[in-house]
């Protein structure tokens, strides 16, 4: 019986539209038509009809300013059902709100797809300097606050099992490179009941977030705050990760979580 991997079942068009969406979630920034025909070396005019039905079915849009295309928000919203609970994202936007007014600071959500992080939403902060990072974005999980908070907020078995296959890349000297140091670090994160992030992915920025359930019992996602480090003290930060929490608490309650609104 023949394999539908066989070369004779393949479907040329649908084939180069699945390279270009590749080829963009890559490149971030965006790619013009002239560029992608030419890194994929196919016909400028074939991508030109690709590109077309792709921003018409609205996978793909025009970045500002500029002839370049990069991928659309429709992409995450159809990966929603495998990257979390379809509700989460609807159900914390006033709440991130509420914290980017408080706290003046960016406020995120996202969560985990295949042990790593992916950025769903972002709120822009109140500062001229203000972190901004486009949802789609991928993040590790032991340099994160996101990262952290759902490693802890796991079954020990299930966060035993992510562990065993992580590699601790390092990105500052704060990064954790250890198990053992990721473990207690998840104990302390348990403890307090959300996760910092003190300058381990980059240099200069802290991020707070805490991890969020739904009425089955599972994880949804998380939230999380970013900013420059020299606005968090340790008491901001202190003041900030309980509101965090909070926040957190109240997303999951709304989704069904029973357990935390009885806590």
């Amino acid at each position: 019986m023949s394999s539908l991997t066989d070369q004779k079942y393949n479907v040329p068009g649908l084939d180069r539209a699945l390279s270009i969406i590749e080829l963009l979630n890559e490149k971030t920034d965006g790619l013009s038509v002239n560029e992608v025909a030419a890194i994929l070396k196919l016909p400028v005019n074939s991508v030109y009809r690709i590109m077309t039905t792709l921003e018409r079915r609205k996978y793909v849009k025009k970045s500002k300013g500029g002839p370049c295309f990069i991928l659309s928000e429709k992409l995450l919203t159809l990966a929603t059902p495998l990257t979390g609970d379809p509700s989460f994202i609807e159900t914390a936007i006033p709440y991130l709100y509420e914290l980017r007014d408080e706290t003046g600071e960016s406020m995120l959500a996202g969560t985990i797809v295949e042990n790593e992080g992916i950025v769903l939403e972002q709120i822009d902060g109140l500062h001229n300097f203000s972190f901004k990072v486009k949802p789609g974005l991928r993040f590790p999980l032991h340099t994160s606050a996101p990262g952290k908070a759902y490693l802890a907020d796991l079954a020990e078995n299930e966060c035993e099992q992510i562990l065993s296959g992580m590699n601790l890349t390092r990105f500052t000297p704060q990064t954790i490179t250890t198990v053992p140091q990721l473990k207690d670090e998840l104990e302390r994160v348990r403890k307090i009941g959300y996760a910092v992030d003190m300058e381990e992915e980059m240099n200069g920025q802290i991020c707070i977030g805490a991890a969020v359930r739904n009425r089955k019992n599972n994880l949804a996602g998380a939230i999380w705050l970013v900013a420059p480090s020299s606005r968090m003290d340790k008491q901001k930060i202190e003041k900030t990760g309980l509101m965090i929490k909070q926040s957190a608490e109240r997303i999951s309650t709304s989704l069904g979580y029973l357990s935390l609104a009885v806590a």
